[in-house]
């Protein structure tokens, strides 16, 4: 009965992901495209975005009279437009809007409606320029292969031609059709257009030993994963008791459950669609390619290329519409949360207290603003975690070599994960040596060669320093989103670079507190004699990166709030702590959702939510350091440095 109704249950997962693919012809493949539904000034499966969001106003109305309708207005010469996923199989498609157009200049991009691919290209439809009332545009579109059209776009002005004025958009419909258009008719063919222009389409590998080289290095990174979490899980499950296999029938459930919600909870459209976009492009252009110039995503971290590149090869094997496709790509972050919880639990067991250790599993499991992010928001924060967590358990527990293989793959993922490592080299040296610190150095790098290695080929040695340099320009605001002590003191959305007083910018003053952040770091992994005040001093580095470091998002809370579960429950203190964190953050989380979903930004200086919530994180912050310092007691000066290191080990 249990295997029958889990054959039932992949069935109906396999029939969500496959379903639009059955869509009969007249049947409107566009979500919501008579724009009858909506919530909060928001229309429902559709997003807006704005070249600069200071000159636009988007807004959606609906009459039971006149139906739905989308409106961008620009206060000045900008492009702006309002965006759906849409992914089509092979056929020939008519796509159609009414639009209208008020005050457009008579030269420019005007109201236009288009589609635009992967690797992007974008086919615009005529324009409608200076003040014209309501008309019917439209385009016929010959798709040769799915997967090639990831969105459609209902447009004020465009690049390279941007436009002011008020824009109106309505029954926005894309019809699959029998037949080809008559001559005369707009018509886009993909196939003919991707002829014609070759040499300037960007090309895809067609070497198979590269590809084979990506597929065997991103095994090797797997599997060095598998291997931390089997070392990590040994004493549980050589206790015989079958406990953890309790924890593990919890963890698959709470995916499963999670999983389900995410055909419900479309996430950041902006993310999502890079990310769809990144996975088709690795797929089609292969490992070697897939950091060229001129592609129209940003450049991923090459760990996260891999999942993503994997997403992308199940999708051509699948060939799902846009929110089947969706799904796949918000997976992994599922699963890897599924073993961030299983980390946790096994390495809170190490004390042989088993419903302790499931409790505090569950503080992770079960987290709103952990669940808000990977389900809601669609986040990969997780992605990144799991490693983090690996790796700070291994090394705390004397795997230096495994546990910095797996920082390693934390930093490949991501380059905000280098912020937790200063502490876990100064815990490598105090405890283990330089020897060791030199061997452990040789474990990252040899990590760091095999995870770029399929994405090095064909480039420049230094290839990988630019990609992580580009990174760290992509954004330039003193908080981007994030409820921390920048944008408490008003620079939410204000450039870095702008003084605070006098002549000291957001960005001199954020990184000189950082730095005494991690002065008071590396003072508490000094005095620390366990791996819980370790795991302290961690959160305390992390917390203070999050609440002082400029260009923080509102996600980057993740991190710390999931190296502050293990020692929840180690006080009162820290219990109160871990609540008071959990809500800041999933607080910060919905305002900034809501923000994004109603195409509404942030004022110019700071609110009451901001700074309700910035204060309490700061509050939290200095509480948190004053009760490590004040907890943990110094070394004693009567010890050799090598009974300091076995009473540490002790």
């Amino acid at each position: 009965m249990r295997r029958f109704i889990a054959v039932v249950a992949l069935l109906l997962c396999a029939s969500w992901l496959c379903k639009p693919i059955c869509a009969f012809a007249q049947t409107n493949l566009v979500k919501n495209g008579d724009l009858a539904s909506g919530f909060d000034g928001a229309p429902a499966d559709w997003y807006a975005l704005s070249s600069d969001k200071k000159l636009t106003k988007f807004s959606w109305s609906y009459t039971p009279a006149g139906g739905g309708v989308l409106s961008i207005a620009n206060n000045s010469r900008t492009f702006s437009s309002w965006h759906q996923a849409l992914m089509l199989r092979p056929g020939i498609y008519q796509v159609t809007a009414e639009a209208r157009v008020e005050g457009a200049m008579p030269s420019e991009g005007g109201a236009n409606i288009a589609i635009s691919t992967y690797d992007g290209i974008q086919l615009i439809s005529n324009h409608l320029q200076g003040t014209t009332d309501w008309r019917t545009i439209s385009f016929f579109l010959v798709e040769d292969r799915w997967g090639d059209t990831t969105e459609l776009l209902c447009q004020l002005g465009v690049g390279g031609y941007p436009d002011t004025g008020r824009a109106s958009f309505r029954n926005v419909k894309v019809l699959q059709v029998e037949s080809m258009p008559p001559p005369g008719v707009v018509r886009f063919d993909l196939r003919a257009i991707r002829g014609a222009y070759k040499d300037q389409l960007h090309r895809p590998d067609e070497n198979v030993a590269v590809r084979a080289v990506g597929i065997a290095c991103g095994i090797v990174l797997l599997g060095l994963l598998g291997w931390a979490i089997i070392e990590i899980s040994r004493p549980a499950c050589a206790a015989r008791d079958g406990a953890w296999m309790i924890a593990a029938g919890l963890m698959l459930a709470i995916t499963a459950v999670k999983f389900v919600a995410l055909f419900h909870f479309t996430g950041f459209y902006w993310d999502i669609w890079a990310k769809t976009n990144r996975a088709l492009l690795a797929a089609a252009l292969g490992p070697s390619k897939i950091y060229d110039p001129g592609l129209p995503v940003d450049a991923y971290p090459p760990g996260s290329v891999y999942l993503l590149w994997l997403s992308g090869s199940i999708g051509r094997l699948l060939e799902p519409a846009a929110n089947g496709f969706r799904v796949i790509v918000e997976t992994p972050p599922l699963i890897a949360d599924l073993f961030i919880g299983l980390t946790i639990y096994f390495a809170a067991w190490r004390d042989g207290r088993g419903l302790r250790a499931l409790i505090i599993m569950m503080l992770f499991a079960l987290n709103p603003a952990l669940i808000f992010d990977t389900v809601v928001w669609g986040q990969s924060d997780s992605i990144v975690a799991l490693p983090m967590i690996i790796g700070a358990v291994l090394i705390l527990s004397g795997r230096y070599r495994l546990g910095w293989s797996a920082a390693a793959i934390a930093m490949l993922a991501k380059p905000q994960a280098i912020a937790f490592t200063p502490p876990l080299a100064l815990w490598t040296l105090f405890n283990a040596g330089i020897g060791e610190c030199v061997w452990c150095a040789g474990a990252v790098a040899g990590t760091v060669v095999v995870g770029i290695l399929p994405y090095q080929l064909g480039h420049s040695w230094d290839w990988i320093i630019n990609v992580y340099k580009d990174l760290g320009t992509r954004f330039s605001e003193a908080s981007v989103g994030a409820f921390n002590f920048m944008g408490l003191i008003g620079g939410m959305g204000t450039p870095d670079t702008a003084p605070v007083f006098g002549g000291v910018s957001y960005s001199a003053l954020g990184l000189s507190l950082v730095c005494a952040v991690y002065l008071i770091m590396s003072y508490m992994i000094w005095r620390a004699r366990s791996a819980s005040a370790a795991m302290l001093a961690i959160f305390v580095a992390l917390f203070g990166f999050f609440m002082f470091a400029p260009r923080m998002h509102e996600r980057y809370l993740y991190y710390p709030l999931v190296f502050l579960v293990p020692i929840a429950l180690e006080s009162e203190f820290l219990t109160t702590i871990f609540a008071i964190v959990s809500a800041t953050f999933l607080f910060n989380l919905i305002y900034i959702k809501h923000l994004t979903d109603t195409s509404s930004y942030f004022p110019d200086h700071p609110n009451a939510a901001l700074i309700g919530a910035a204060s309490i994180n700061l509050a939290v912050f200095f509480a948190v350091t004053a009760y490590g310092l004040l907890r943990t007691p110094p070394p004693d000066p009567h010890l050799s440095l090598s009974e300091e290191r076995s009473a540490r080990a002790d």
